[in-house]
């Protein structure tokens, strides 16, 4: 799995690459902005989706398929509900905001309002297909995410071909090519889903308290999950308004590098949350306390592996990957973005243990104050004339606050929880793991006299190594070493 992943990070770098020189810096940064836009009105969705998960997960843990079923078709009307909703938002605010608000270059108004439009369209196909991508999650069917990984490289390397093909305006046909893979997206699911799990037969169902317990638990997650999107696409609209689209265009090359690596960790994650959610439902706590210190500390690993080489060499990354005229404020966007991702990926294990609970009302309260202070701390910064990624800098802050939040809550709902653990072997391990790899890896790296290219290599070569030797020396226990050990001599005798 682990190496379909990578072949897919290097073919998204790839294809973003070909995608930023036939856009231009310009028109990059216009879609980068204008679909900020759009993901902001998503967070709704991303609150009924987290709903949905949940309660189709508890449904199995209990065995009731009748009642998942029911659960699965009110999901089903809720996220019909929902996709109106974002509908009417994005073509009332979300329309004014594309027109009055953000900096378009002149002449581009035009394509930046029909890029808008697709993105609308895309956002409410994700709605539709999100009940589908919940059975799939809760049932830890993860091995159709392998199937449809070669579908998704085939799309994309078909996209970068017709985008430079077609003849017309590039940034339109971009966004026409990224909406019909969206198409064959929630076809691909819904196809899958329907004929494999029984549940997902949909038909009318009127359970008004069923529907009412999904949209309370809804509201107190979209209510988190709006900071969250006001934190990321929101700074894209400050950093938009105060330094305008060249600033979005490093910002969105940043991302492009980092969402690799946070797409990486989050496919890893994504087959824990359904055993932390039935853990806790079935009240297996002593399983429940391994499996949040293991993925808490697998996904800080992940994260160092990738961090520290790009950290020392993104200035030689971007030239070998966009040639030497890539926006000036790129380097400094990725590696305050790749601390965010670090700091974000350690702490998921703890937000998922308190959605395996109901009541996540005050502690959406309390973190979504404490999210907030990302967006009006780099409005703050902005109007004092800091650079564009000083608000990034201001998310890893607000990260660390918001890590001891999460571990105070979890001890609340979760009281065998040992927090001083999870503190010792995940937090500080890894940092004190990040930060000696990073200073041998910097020595390295300013001392060698090479072409750009070995470079790159060598000082990536090293900081594996020493990463990797040190995650296995002092970040894994003795079961964790021999867990590795184990798995490693069954693939070798499994492949034999």
């Amino acid at each position: 799995m682990y190496g379909r992943m990578l072949i897919l990070l290097i073919i998204s770098l790839f294809t973003a690459r070909v995608v930023f020189n036939t856009l231009g810096i310009e028109d990059y940064g216009t879609y980068s902005v204008v679909g900020s836009i759009i993901v902001f009105f998503s967070f709704i969705n991303r609150g009924l989706t987290s709903s949905t998960s949940r309660y189709i997960t508890a449904d199995i843990a209990e065995g009731n398929i009748e009642k998942g079923r029911k659960t699965f078709n009110v999901c089903m009307q809720a996220h019909m509900l929902i996709a109106a909703i974002i509908v009417v938002l994005a073509e009332t605010i979300g329309l004014w905001c594309v027109n009055h608000i953000l900096k378009i270059p002149e002449g581009r108004e035009l394509a930046a309002n029909i890029v808008y439009q697709f993105s609308v369209f895309s956002a409410v196909l994700a709605v539709m297909q999100s009940p589908y991508g919940a059975t799939i999650s809760a049932y830890e069917r993860f091995d159709i995410y392998a199937y449809f990984s070669i579908i998704e490289v085939i799309m994309k390397l078909a996209i970068i071909y017709l985008v430079q093909a077609l003849t017309g305006d590039k940034l339109i046909i971009y966004s026409i090519l990224l909406f019909c893979t969206g198409i064959v997206s929630i076809t691909f699911y819904r196809l899958y889903a329907v004929k494999v799990f029984e549940i997902c037969k949909y038909e009318r169902h009127k359970d008004i308290s069923l529907l009412s317990d999904i949209f309370k638990f809804m509201g107190w997650s979209s209510f988190g999950q709006a900071s969250v999107v006001a934190t990321s696409q929101g700074a894209t609209v400050l950093v938009n308004v105060y330094h305008g689209v060249t600033a979005n265009a490093a910002m969105g090359i940043s991302g492009s590098i980092t969402s690799t690596v946070s797409d990486f960790v989050n496919n890893f994650q994504i087959a824990f949350r359904p055993q932390i959610i039935k853990s806790y439902t079935t009240k297996d706590y002593d399983y429940l306390q391994s499996l949040i210190i293991r993925a808490s500390k697998i996904s800080s690993f992940f994260v160092i592996v990738f961090l520290v080489p790009i950290f020392f060499e993104i200035e030689n990354v971007l030239t070998l990957w966009l040639g030497p005229n890539y926006p000036e404020l790129a380097p400094a966007f990725c590696r305050w973005t790749l601390v965010d991702v670090y700091l974000s990926g350690i702490v998921a294990p703890l937000w998922m243990v308190m959605y395996a609970q109901s009541n996540i009302r005050n502690y959406q309260l309390l973190t979504s104050a404490v999210f907030s202070i990302n967006f009006f701390g780099g409005w703050l910064l902005f109007c004092l004339g800091a650079p564009a990624y000083s608000i990034i800098m201001v998310r890893g802050i607000v990260d660390i606050i918001l890590m001891f939040i999460r571990l105070y809550y979890v001890k609340k709902v979760f009281r065998q929880f040992s927090q001083r653990t999870w503190l010792i072997q995940v937090f500080f391990s890894g940092v004190a793991i990040a930060l000696t790899s990073g200073l041998l890896t910097y020595f390295v790296s300013h001392y060698m006299q090479v072409t750009i290219i070995v470079h790159v290599l060598l000082v990536t070569f090293f900081s594996l190594f020493v990463s990797v030797g040190l995650i296995l020396s002092f970040g894994l226990n003795k079961i964790e070493r021999n867990m590795i050990h184990d798995y490693i001599v069954n693939k070798i005798h499994r492949n034999k």
